[in-house]
């Protein structure tokens, strides 16, 4: 299932920045316009058979087409096997995590081509993650994790509310970012659109979850950042990647950010009323 949904991702990454309907027409070839056969189609398998080029032109088909549904597929069972398996989650939890992580894929290959974060994918990604939240109730309860929250007593409410405040504080977080870097380096640091991806975040996992995931995200930045700078001398590093992987990270190993989570917690509680 994840192969064949993350051939579905390869055309959103493609058409979304053109502005191309996904189901305008079948998949074809960006060299020479044939269209795909089914059997040209198959995920992965297709690739290999192919030896990574156009049946029609001879083309090469980029290597970023079977990474994807490799990706694609891993995270799908990397998840099953946490929340399903291990877990004994609902499956709702497990779908809802997948479709993040699906809007995430999508994210981060166009961020990395483009420099952009498209509006279409968090436009209908923070509206989502309220209706998720509400059919799924069980995203914001999980005791002894960052998902637990509990406000009204009353289920799905608790988690809507869990999803509003996952989608402020995740926003927040950013765009507080993106200012204090516009007032230090006198340019844009961070773009709107990585605002949006972490609110659409937040809208899922919560604002506890969302708070690990911004404390963890820089981490991961800095791996790439560091040698792009010294290699390319580019100060255009896309965010977006980072905070998707720091995101998946955090999913998967939410446990074990609980006690870190809740420090920070307790750290600006004693900030904010004033050492009392």
């Amino acid at each position: 299932m994840g192969l064949a949904i993350g051939s579905f991702l390869n055309v959103c990454i493609y058409r979304i920045p053109k502005k191309k309907f996904l189901a305008a027409h079948r998949s074809f070839c960006p060299d020479c316009n044939t269209s795909i056969k089914w059997y040209d189609n198959i995920p992965l398998l297709s690739y290999i058979l192919l030896r990574g080029r156009c049946r029609a032109c001879k083309a090469k088909i980029s290597v970023c087409y079977p990474l994807v549904e490799l990706l694609t597929g891993y995270v799908f069972v990397h998840l099953y096997y946490v929340f399903i398996q291990c877990r004994h989650e609902s499956p709702c939890v497990f779908i809802c995590y997948a479709v993040l992580c699906c809007a995430l894929i999508i994210v981060t290959f166009v961020d990395l081509k483009l420099l952009i974060i498209p509006n279409e994918v968090t436009f209908v990604g923070i509206p989502l993650a309220l209706v998720l939240s509400v059919i799924c109730p069980s995203l914001h309860d999980a005791h002894h994790t960052l998902r637990n929250f509990s406000l009204v007593g009353i289920y799905r409410l608790d988690a809507l509310i869990a999803s509003i405040l996952g989608i402020f504080v995740g926003g927040f977080l950013i765009f507080i970012c993106g200012i204090l870097g516009k007032l230090a380096f006198r340019k844009d640091a961070m773009g709107f659109g990585d605002v949006k991806l972490m609110a659409m975040i937040g809208g899922i996992v919560g604002w506890k979850l969302v708070l690990a995931i911004f404390f963890v995200a820089p981490f991961f930045g800095l791996l790439m950042a560091v040698p792009v700078l010294i290699l390319k001398k580019s100060r255009m590093i896309p965010y977006g990647p980072f905070l998707s992987f720091a995101t998946l990270v955090c999913i998967i190993l939410q446990d074990y950010f609980i006690g870190i989570v809740n420090l920070y917690i307790q750290f600006f509680i004693v900030i904010f009323t004033g050492f009392n």
